[in-house]
């Protein structure tokens, strides 16, 4: 009855550090004879200086486990609430929209014209686009307009930054459709880094759909979005798609799978590498409390059952200092630096206008090897590499079907290209090679396409035992279909442009691991 007493006093935030720790003694405690009841923990109002947020995932369904999540949600008084997408089922359409989401969440949208009463006096409603939330597009390019249109969001709304309290919030478009892209060497990946290296925010997480890393045999995991995540400076990454909930230690951070917020709930397989607790009975949200040097995500079921509880501490988790990645971005120089072979007659040519990403329509049915040189690297031996890729322009317009393969030189320093019969098809390659698969097509010239990551290639090059920093070196890409990009005879200033992100070794910078 004292200790009861002393609770009292101090408030409801006492009340739930109390319910986390009864949570944590559960944990360690041999299991009872009898069943455990859930443990229930009634969120009271926040202590000063406390940033509250709830994150709600795959939800837009209107149906009862929605508006029980709605409520426990309501319940908590958070200052924003933030969705990993799937926002509006079935199709993203605007007829279903407002009866999806607004009728639920109103109370925190601005400006809200919806049926469900007067909304939020500013916005606290901060959703990620899902692959749902993409099938109803239109105009050109085509954009999930019912979404964009029923939201005030900030940037270009499919993905953006907004601050509440402590807590720096990055949105991701993790949809294939994204016209920025969703590749590590995309401009919407740009954005990201760059954005996370300008935050000075104590706590900085990442937003999105598609999971990363996930366990359950719907989905799973997602290789493409497996960017640095950590590297570029986030605490954490969240994520659904997945109808099951996941916590996961990767990388010196958190990543969490959260779709559990009223579609129907999916199986989970073998947990993947660092998978910490997995939970797929029933539906819930996660509430995140953040004070400037804690943050503590917890998950609650519908019910109110806590499930999980993860503290993260700045001590850990500071933001950057300095940067922690330097760019090094260099364009092809000189006729002897861009080079065709005819895979046909071995015949290389030097001052062609043009690069034909690899067949030529002057030459039906024959196809080349493009190299591309570049000197002057100034990457260090053994330097990690962050990012590396090739920026292309177009130089005509072509839509068939193109799949490439990028290589490296392997050696030390590349020699420049010579019109000499088998000069680029003689030259060793790298054991790392990268596809391209299905080249999107390219519809207008002057514009800019990426490559995909060409790291493991550009690594394998400098971690040679005798590269020194400013050797040249040399990338070849063959393969099948057609794309022209411009060469260094057509264009100087356009001519293929190689990026190279350095950072430092890993364990000079990442965070130790915060378990709770």
């Amino acid at each position: 009855m004292r200790v009861l007493r002393w609770l009292l006093m101090l408030g409801g935030g006492a009340l739930i550090l109390m319910g986390v720790i009864m949570f944590a003694h559960a944990l360690t405690t041999p299991p009872m004879t009898e069943m455990r009841r859930p443990l229930l923990v009634s969120m009271q109002p926040r202590a000063a200086g406390v940033t509250r947020l709830a994150v709600i995932g795959d939800f837009g369904m209107d149906g009862q486990p929605e508006a029980d999540v709605a409520a426990l949600v309501a319940g908590w008084q958070p200052d924003a609430v933030l969705t990993v997408g799937d926002n509006n089922y079935p199709d993203g359409r605007a007829a279903t929209i407002d009866a999806n989401i607004g009728k639920h969440y109103a109370a925190y949208i601005y400006p809200y014209q919806g049926a469900y009463g007067p909304g939020a006096t500013s916005n606290r409603f901060f959703p990620a686009l899902g692959n749902h939330d993409w099938r109803t597009t239109h105009g050109a390019p085509p954009l999930p307009y019912p979404a964009l249109d029923y939201f005030a969001l900030p940037g270009n709304e499919r993905y953006y930054d907004v601050t509440v309290g402590a807590v720096h919030v990055f949105v991701v478009d993790s949809d294939p459709h994204e016209p920025d892209g969703i590749e590590v060497t995309s401009f919407q990946a740009d954005w990201l880094r760059n954005a996370l290296k300008e935050s000075i925010a104590p706590w900085r997480i990442v937003v999105m759909h598609h999971p990363p890393y996930s366990s359950s045999t719907v989905h799973g995991s997602t290789p493409t979005m497996q960017w640095p995540y950590a590297a570029w400076g986030a605490t954490a990454v969240l994520a659904g798609h997945d109808h099951t909930y996941e916590r996961i230690l990767r990388d010196g951070i958190v990543y969490f799978v959260n779709g559990i917020g009223g579609a129907d709930l999916y199986p989970l397989g073998a947990p993947v590498a660092g998978s910490q607790f997995r939970y797929n009975a029933d539906y819930g949200a996660m509430l995140i409390e953040a004070t400037t040097e804690v943050m503590t995500y917890t998950l609650a079921t519908r019910t109110g059952a806590i499930q999980d509880v993860y503290v993260q501490r700045t001590v850990d988790y500071p933001p950057p200092a300095a940067p922690l990645h330097s760019d090094i971005t260099l364009r092809v120089t000189g006729s002897e630096n861009d080079a065709e072979e005819s895979l046909a007659t071995h015949q290389v040519t030097l001052t062609s206008t043009d690069l034909e990403f690899v067949s030529d329509p002057d030459h039906p049915g024959e196809t080349q090897l493009v190299g591309m040189r570049f000197t002057d690297v100034a990457v260090p031996p053994g330097y990690l590499i962050q990012r590396a890729y090739l920026e292309f322009t177009v130089d005509e317009t072509a839509d068939i079907a193109t799949s490439l393969i990028f290589a490296g030189e392997a050696s030390d320093a590349a020699l420049p290209f010579q019109a000499q019969a088998n000069n680029l098809s003689a030259r060793p390659r790298t054991s790392a090679r990268i596809a391209w698969n299905a080249v999107p097509a390219w519809t207008v010239v002057g514009a800019r396409w990426r490559s995909p990551d060409l790291t493991p290639i550009v690594q394998e090059i400098v971690n040679r035992p005798g590269w020194q920093t400013g050797n040249p070196l040399a990338l070849l890409v063959e393969g099948s279909g057609r794309r022209t990009a411009e060469a260094f005879d057509g264009d100087p200033m356009a001519a293929a442009l190689l990026t190279v992100e350095l950072t430092l070794p890993h364990h000079l910078f990442l965070p130790t691991t915060q378990r709770p």
